[in-house]
């Protein structure tokens, strides 16, 4: 089994405007290996979702803090993933598992009740092949895998 490290950038949570430049990165790092572009889009789509997600709730409002995005590649024979870890030294939220593979939200219910937000980790669920959190003595990471 090898686990190779792709890409990792360290950011402010206040950076939120620059998700746009690194995803471009994110983009020509997955295009090195693979050229399905189902697969591209769904890690793109992770990605954003995910590091917005850190950068705009893993601290309370009004402070800022780090967030670490790491891409990495594992092979397993046949079985080879894209892994993407997103690190932040907030708190677990509220009512969440560490297995979140299975999360599902029911969307009509919450748009009928005039909910907005929330749904990010059900869209991230939907598109990756497995996704949990793991706490850590300091904070937290979301891991998300895709089969290529």
């Amino acid at each position: 089994m090898a686990t190779r490290k792709l890409f990792s950038i360290h950011l402010s949570s206040d950076l939120l405007f620059a998700l746009a430049e690194i995803r471009k990165v994110v983009e020509r790092v997955l295009r090195l290996f693979t050229d399905d572009e189902e697969v591209v889009s769904d890690m793109v789509s992770i990605f954003d979702e995910a590091v917005s997600n850190a950068m705009r709730h893993a601290y309370p409002k009004g402070e800022t803090g780090p967030v670490k995005v790491e891409l990495l590649i594992r092979e397993r024979g046949e079985d080879r993933r894209f892994i993407l870890r997103v690190y932040d030294e907030g708190d677990m939220p509220e009512g969440m598992e560490g297995d979140l593979s299975g999360y599902k939200v029911d969307v009509i219910k919450r748009i009928e009740q005039g909910k907005v937000g929330g749904l990010g980790l059900h869209f991230i669920s939907n598109l990756s092949d497995g996704v949990f959190w793991r706490k850590l003595k300091k904070g937290k990471y979301l891991q998300v895998e895709k089969r290529f």
